[in-house]
């Protein structure tokens, strides 16, 4: 028997149902629609239909190696071996995390309000603290999602610090 026959043997008993004749599905409710004033695009829609472009954090691309959009890896090895200068260093040995992330947070204030840009923080290596690098770890996740957060182009570990320091390059600020 070939399969089309043995279907209609099985669909001799087979009778339609009552009623409606088609089954009714349920409508998805409708995806909301973007407001005008989320970002798109890495914009920000404005009214008057103008864009503005809006600063992004910068990601990490590897281990204790954080880069906005357009750091090339030479700009990267630059600022690890010190080539592009230090405008300020900031040395957190001894403090605990909240100190030192007020420190660092004053810190940038000061620079910000002086134009600096490069920033060499010394944290440690964590030696002291279960062999967790609790103040390295501390304030790279303030760098990458802190209040300065959009303001930061790179951070990258100093080359001769053995992990013990980071160097940190911030956007220029308009004046």
């Amino acid at each position: 028997m070939n399969p089309e026959d043995l279907f209609l043997k099985a669909m001799e008993q087979v009778r339609p149902l009552e009623g409606k004749e088609k089954v009714q599905r349920r409508k998805k409710p409708p995806r909301p629609t973007p407001k005008k004033s989320e970002r798109t695009n890495n914009r920000l829609a404005l009214p008057d239909g103008h864009k503005l472009l809006m600063p992004l954090k910068p990601r990490q691309i590897e281990p204790w190696v954080l880069a906005a959009n357009g750091m090339s890896r030479d700009q990267l090895r630059k600022l690890a071996g010190g080539q592009m200068g230090t405008d300020r260093e900031i040395d957190l040995h001894g403090m605990t995390r909240d100190e030192a992330l007020i420190a660092l947070e004053q810190c940038l204030q000061a620079m910000r309000k002086q134009r600096e840009r490069i920033l060499c923080v010394i944290h440690g290596r964590g030696r002291h603290s279960d062999g967790q690098p609790v103040l390295k770890k501390a304030v790279f996740h303030w760098l990458m999602d802190g209040p300065f957060a959009t303001s930061v182009l790179a951070v990258v570990p100093r080359r001769d610090s053995n992990g013990g320091a980071s160097m940190v390059l911030f956007r220029r600020e308009k004046r």
